[in-house]
């Protein structure tokens, strides 16, 4: 993890100014490139990618570059004033780390584990064993064209892999199938908070090849699996693998959305207790991400479709069918789920606006009373506040205390009528 405060963005040259959530292009010393999402907090400019955190603070401030380096064991810390004098291993390379090649290739009998680095070390295997590529890291160009020749994947699926932020889709290729769709899970090991990667599948003959942006443990339950021989994996053709992953992520989607629904349950609460501005707030960032979870996981319901009717390539068999039947189930309560959430946001939104518009209301009552209270006291003071010198009352004794106690006797009569209205 390598993290560097810079006060000043125009002296660092490596770097721009951007508007918040926009892309900058980070440019290294070896001339290669790499996109980082960046946004403006209330601490000032950060931009994170890869394991690299760079926070921009004060602009007004003298520069200065603090670099801390760590991990679980150790760290460093250092202060520099140029960008060029940071070392070269902290020269952002970081970010970049090794893509991970993890090779699974088994049948009903036996199965096979390793770990390369090469392209050229994975070996060739054929029918019946089935191999599964679970590849970490798509940030390598090299390494996923090298992938793209030796397993026939069109430049354009390959272009598709590497880029981030791609809407959920199916390629039905002449004989493969290419899917990507998103992970979203919860990461309760680390910061607690619900992580949104890109993940894709090619689908071909008996290979199955994942592509994850980071090494996660999501599937390590199926991984265990193919090592124990347990359930249908093992028995199976690699489709039935390919099934088993999307309903783990699908099983993630219901995790987060089981987190995101208690989280709505406790706005009525919230609602019904205090009435604050924050609270409407929270309402519009859940539905902004009921939309977003919505645009991510919508599409896979005409994609499983599509799959169960593959008939172009066959990869899909038939016993794998009645899977994607329930797989299709899954999703479909997903989606429904979603608009149930958004329609329970929507519902808070108004009862939001009606119970701000009801104390508006108690408001004006309260100064409407008051006022109502006012008028007639206001006639008597200014009765006698008239300037005539024949005012009989005036040269009264006792006229001064008469006035006061018939305008009390006055608040305390219109109090009571107001009380028995239950005005207040």
């Amino acid at each position: 993890m390598l993290k560097i405060i810079a006060p000043i963005v125009s002296k660092l040259n490596r770097f721009k100014r951007v508007r918040p959530n926009d892309t900058i292009n980070l440019y290294l010393r070896n001339g290669r490139r790499s996109k980082i999402c960046g946004g403006l907090t209330q601490f000032g400019f950060g931009v994170s990618s890869f394991g690299t955190l760079v926070h921009v603070c004060d602009i007004t401030a003298p520069i200065s570059l603090n670099v801390f380096t760590y991990d679980e064991d150790s760290y460093t810390e250092e202060k520099y004033t140029s960008v060029e004098n940071i070392p070269y291993i902290l020269s952002f390379d970081i970010f970049r780390a090794p893509i991970s090649l993890n090779v699974f290739t088994y049948d009903e009998d036996s199965y096979t584990e390793e770990k390369y680095t090469s392209v050229e070390n994975i070996p060739t295997v054929s029918s019946p064993t089935m191999t599964w590529i679970d590849i970490d890291g798509v940030h390598d160009q090299e390494i996923i064209s090298q992938i793209g020749q030796r397993y026939d994947i069109h430049p354009l699926v390959q272009s598709d892999i590497t880029t981030a932020d791609q809407r959920t889709k199916l390629d039905v290729c002449d004989d493969a199938l290419f899917l990507v769709c998103r992970l979203i899970y919860r990461d309760l090991y680390c910061t607690g908070k619900t992580v949104v990667q890109q993940i894709s599948f090619y689908l071909k003959d008996d290979v199955l090849i994942t592509f994850q942006e980071s090494s996660k443990d999501l599937f390590d339950q199926i991984k265990h699996r193919i090592r124990q021989g347990k359930g249908r994996i093992r028995k199976c053709k690699v489709d039935y693998l390919f099934y088993s992953l999307i309903d783990v992520i699908v099983d993630h989607y219901m995790d987060v959305l089981d987190v995101l629904g208690v989280k709505v349950e406790d706005i009525d609460d919230q609602l019904m207790k205090n009435l604050r501005r924050d609270t409407l707030e929270t309402i519009y960032d859940m539905k902004r991400d009921m939309l977003s979870l919505r645009s991510v996981i919508y599409p896979l319901k005409e994609i499983i479709i599509k799959l169960h009717k593959d008939e172009e390539t066959g990869i899909i068999q038939e016993s794998t069918n009645i899977y994607l039947k329930d797989l299709f189930d899954h999703v479909v309560q997903v989606n429904d789920s979603i608009d149930t959430y958004r329609e329970m946001l929507a519902s808070y939104v108004d009862l939001y606006m009606m119970l701000n518009s009801n104390g508006m209301n108690e408001v004006v009552k309260i100064l409407t009373i008051i006022s109502t209270i006012f008028i007639p006291l206001t006639f008597i003071t200014g009765l006698y506040g008239m300037n005539f010198q024949n005012m009989p009352e005036l040269q009264f004794k006792y006229g001064y205390y008469i006035v006061l106690s018939v305008m009390a006797l006055l608040v305390i009569f219109m109090l009571s009528c107001f009380k028995r209205k239950k005005w207040f």
